[in-house]
């Protein structure tokens, strides 16, 4: 029998690897442990070569995705002028996982086979290339785990808990900081206080805090200060005995002993009336609380974070907030970028969007036509994840063909115009105050009315599309991701010489 080689006797269990892959992998189990420590049942990764030869693993959980392209905050990061800013992608969707080419100039090559404007499903062993970088996929077979240390707790951003988590993606620098200061705070009992505007992901890192610490075996649970009238907030939060007041016909455990061994989210806490603020800033300095009606002094173990919209220290100026809870509850203070300055994160969102509300209408994921993606990119998304989840949802129902184009996108995106400069809201360790956001893909450097500048982008890219297939306007067509029908009345629509 032949000798086998020894480079694939490094490679995980159950993973298959061509033999350029077996001489990475032989790197990384020697840099990261046994592979029987580090291979899951269902892993999948990316174990990606530059040009210069050196090589690194991206491990792919459900429902991640990962950015290839020569913007520099991609994930996958080339450096070549044979390369798209945003080139393409690759998704995990539970034990499928896909290729998708966003619309490159020179496509996506699989296995020698160019992929353009498309998706393709991806196997253990397959090759991908982007200009000169290799990205091998390597997928585990079902093996031995390795048990976690007690406390142990991965982050995992698709929590049940939130409800968003399906929606969130860590991906550009400034995110990528504060989960960095998520995994030390999680080790502390300290009390932090999240701020971030409405619908920018405050809760999803306020849970993360809880899931990646010692008490992520315990409940986290999450109060909105702000969605409960002032006369049921005292009893929400600690409960009440029996006959303390009217209607009280049983004992009623409160959030705070709901949260007994766990963490405790006190959302919109800027909400909270002033009467409210004192009797918290008893118990977060007791440790101690009652029910309502009830002498018996009950200790917490409950470690609490706190979240707002609201810049705490203009309310306490103001006499809104007290300044001793304020001081109480910011002993780390960590702030959640808006969207706008994540910029990253936003195609990546957008198709992770549009995939979810394709499979609920029981309909494949549509691409987004560059034209689109730059209108995307380009607004300021002042409602953060929310307002960009509503207009990929408008987007796919009206979408055809499979493409998202520009005049699927609600008015209020396309008209909004590109995205100001951030307002100022505290800084925090570890979450800068602002990112500079990468310029749109081909955008005109001088300023003008949204719709003529789009329709200007739009124009170009059809041109460019029509050059580069020698006028053949079928393939043209299947470039732009469009119908050829669709060309020829774009084609009359801006004029363009047939």
């Amino acid at each position: 029998m032949a000798e086998q080689d020894p480079r694939r006797q490094a490679a995980p269990p159950g993973v298959e690897l061509p033999p350029a892959a077996a001489e990475v992998a032989t790197e990384l189990d020697a840099a990261e442990g046994a592979p029987g420590e580090r291979t899951a049942a269902g892993q999948a990764s990316l174990i990606v070569r530059a040009g210069d030869g050196a090589a690194r693993v991206i491990d792919l959980a459900d429902g991640d995705v990962v950015a290839i392209g020569r913007a520099p905050e991609s994930a996958v990061h080339v450096d070549d002028p044979r390369v798209s800013r945003n080139h393409a992608l690759v998704a995990r969707r539970g034990d499928v996982l896909d290729v998708i080419d966003l619309g490159s100039r020179n496509g996506t090559s699989v296995n020698g086979a160019v992929v353009r404007g498309a998706e393709r499903a991806l196997a253990g062993g397959d090759v991908i290339r982007v200009g000169p970088a290799e990205i091998i996929v390597a997928i585990a077979a079902a093996a031995p785990v390795k048990a976690a240390p007690p406390g142990a707790a991965a982050v995992d951003l698709e929590g049940p808990s939130s409800g968003q988590g399906a929606g969130f993606v860590v991906a550009d620098e400034a995110m990528v900081k504060v989960f960095q200061v998520v995994q030390r705070l999680a080790r502390a009992q300290t009390t932090v206080l999240v701020l971030g505007e409405t619908g920018s992901g405050k809760e999803v890192v306020s849970e993360q805090i809880h899931r990646a610490s010692p008490r992520a075996g315990g409940p986290f649970v999450r109060l909105s200060c702000a969605a409960l009238p002032e006369t049921l907030l005292e009893s929400e939060l600690f409960g009440h005995e029996k006959a303390a007041f009217t209607g009280a016909d049983r004992r009623k455990i409160g959030y705070f002993e709901a949260a007994q061994g766990g963490t405790l989210l006190l959302d919109e806490i800027g909400e909270l009336p002033l009467a409210m603020q004192a009797k918290l800033l008893r118990v977060l300095e007791s440790r101690r609380m009652a029910r309502i009606g009830g002498t018996q002094e009950i200790e917490l173990d409950v470690r609490v974070v706190c979240a707002t919209h609201r810049d705490l220290q203009a309310e306490v100026a103001a006499g809104r907030f007290r300044q001793d809870l304020y001081y109480r509850i910011s002993t780390f203070v960590l702030r959640v970028p808006p969207l706008r300055e994540r910029r990253a994160e936003i195609a990546l969102l957008a198709h992770r969007f549009a995939r979810q509300v394709a499979e609920r209408m029981g309909e494949r994921a549509p691409r987004f036509a560059p034209a689109a993606m730059q209108v995307l990119e380009a607004h300021a998304w002042p409602g953060n994840l929310r307002e960009l989840r509503n207009a990929v949802e408008h987007a796919v129902v009206l979408a055809d063909a499979g493409v998202v184009d520009i005049e699927h996108l609600p008015a209020s995106v396309v008209e909004g115009g590109a995205a100001p400069p951030s307002a100022g809201a505290p800084a925090s360790v570890g979450a800068p105050a602002s990112v500079g956001a990468p310029a749109s893909v081909g955008a005109p450097a001088e300023a003008g009315p949204m719709p003529a500048r789009l329709a200007e982008l739009e124009k170009k890219s059809i041109e460019d599309a029509l050059a580069a297939e020698g006028n053949n306007q079928t393939r043209a067509a299947k470039r732009l991701g469009i119908s050829r029908r669709a060309l020829l009345y774009k084609l009359d629509k801006y004029n363009i010489r047939r």
